[in-house]
């Protein structure tokens, strides 16, 4: 079986995912992509892929049987319910949506959706958060009680504030656009639907109170690196993020100052969930760390259970016992190989042999999660989260 793709949104996530994992695949053919702004299209061009600016043309086009979306969070939905009139079989890219009334409007729209519908929580896909799942279904640790995860982020400075990510307007939180990644799988494993949360957080490397720190008082105009008389200078400037932290600044990326006073999300943030299950969760994110990694820990009656994935090991240790198990799983891949995983097992669903991993279900549940999260940061109350649609 060959199933013919059409991709919309073409930045980085977009282009490099239809590079690198749909258009290898023998059993995928890339027959038409979409971008607004015609970014990447030479891409495209050289491999006789044709293109379109619109991609209402995109899912007009009876060759098209699938879409990849990867377009600003903000326009997943109505993209999605354009796809479902011309019966495509959909993969999102997370989040689902970035407020409640988009994702309880995708909830209906979806009942009983005969097509296939998959959200890209990649990590659900990948090698070692598969083994951590097995583990823990196993019983290896025990009924868990308390789960902790932290997400160290070196590149928020230069992935996420020079670009649209800095505004609530487009982004409406790095707790959506980047923690759901962490607390999906937190759900995931976990097994339960999060209840309530309450949190802390602040905006206090980046925008404003950078500039204070920086400049002395705030920018009065924007500001782009290429144009900014202290380019050299500040360690935030694509020039010398590039000189420093070798990042291959791309010619089509946003260089906006990252001490802009536009910017409203916050850099850091900390949460306290809890589930149905009664298990605790504490969840940490630094957008400014000096390095990357991700980490989750669980603890059960029997013992406790670590990995990260920048080692790729998943520790266990008995509660009762001098007793330590390393489990090494090999990373093959985008997302840890879960790009690949993810694709292989969508192709099976259209097929009928399975379900998917990431669903509409599951997506919602952590939508939910991190929006109940901002408002309890804002408000600083503990927020109860909305059950979703059926």
């Amino acid at each position: 079986m060959t199933i013919k793709f059409g991709v919309i949104g073409l930045g980085n996530r977009g282009s490099k995912f239809a590079i690198h994992s749909l258009i290898p695949h023998p059993e995928i053919e890339v027959v038409m992509v979409s971008d607004v702004t015609g970014n990447h299209f030479d891409m495209f061009e050289e491999r006789n892929i044709p293109q379109t600016k619109d991609y209402h043309e995109l899912l007009k086009n009876p060759e098209v049987e699938a879409i990849f979306i990867a377009t600003p969070d903000g326009t997943h939905g109505e993209i999605v319910l354009e796809a479902i009139k011309y019966q495509k079989h959909i993969i999102c890219e997370k989040p689902l949506e970035i407020t409640e009334e988009k994702v309880r409007e995708l909830e209906i729209a979806l009942v009983d959706y005969e097509k296939m519908f998959l959200v890209g929580y990649v990590l659900r896909y990948a090698p070692l958060y598969a083994k951590a799942k097995e583990l823990l279904k196993s019983g290896i640790i025990g009924d868990i009680y308390l789960a902790n995860g932290i997400d160290h982020i070196h590149y928020g400075g230069y992935a996420f504030f020079h670009d649209w990510h800095r505004t609530k307007e487009k982004s409406q939180s790095l707790l959506l656009q980047k923690s759901s990644h962490s607390l999906d799988i937190l759900n995931w494993m976990i097994d339960s639907e999060p209840t309530q949360v309450a949190g802390l957080g602040g905006l206090d490397v980046f925008g404003e109170k950078g500039a204070i720190k920086k400049f002395g008082k705030p920018i009065d105009a924007p500001l782009n690196c290429k144009t900014c008389p202290i380019q050299f200078e500040c360690e935030e400037s694509i020039i010398n993020i590039n000189r420093h932290k070798q990042v291959n600044w791309q010619d089509d990326w946003p260089d906006n100052c990252v001490f802009d006073s536009e910017i409203d999300v916050q850099d850091n943030q900390a949460l306290l969930v809890n589930y149905q299950n009664n298990v605790k969760l504490t969840y940490s994110i630094c957008q400014f760390s000096a390095y990357y990694r991700r980490e989750f820990q669980f603890f059960g009656h029997k013992g406790e259970l670590y990995f990260d994935d920048e080692r790729n090991q998943i520790i266990v240790n008995d509660r009762l016992k001098r007793e330590e198990m390393v489990y090494t799983v090999v990373d093959n891949g985008g997302h840890g190989g879960g790009d690949d995983e993810m694709i292989q097992e969508f192709l099976y669903c259209v097929e009928g042999e399975m379900t998917p991993r990431s669903d509409l279900r599951s997506s919602a549940s952590v939508t939910r999660l991190v929006l109940s999260a901002q408002e309890a940061i804002d408000t600083n109350q503990i927020v109860k989260i909305q059950k979703g649609e059926g």
